[in-house]
């Protein structure tokens, strides 16, 4: 396996881990509190990255924000494609 393919495979190991920790607290709270607290962990752990990121190198603000919406709105459509076809 080469580094690639290990790093996607941990990629997808963390992305089921927090999928079972959803799905776990559907049973405490309806789905969509579940789904908005974890988009606000999502935008919590952005902005822990940002600061994490500027303290060693600028980093432009809106360009950063940007750039993970626009990665957040492809997951999502992609996380919509994978869940509602029936392959």
């Amino acid at each position: 396996m080469d580094d690639d393919e290990d790093l996607e495979d941990k990629f997808y190991e963390v992305v089921d881990e927090f999928m079972q920790s959803a799905i776990a607290k559907e049973n405490d709270i309806s789905i969509p509190q579940v789904n908005s607290s974890f988009m606000y962990t999502m935008a919590c752990y952005a902005a822990r990255y940002y600061a994490i990121k500027s303290e060693k190198e600028p980093v432009d603000l809106e360009s950063f924000i940007k750039e993970h919406t626009e990665f957040f709105e492809s997951s999502i459509r992609s996380g919509i494609e994978y869940y509602t076809t029936d392959d």
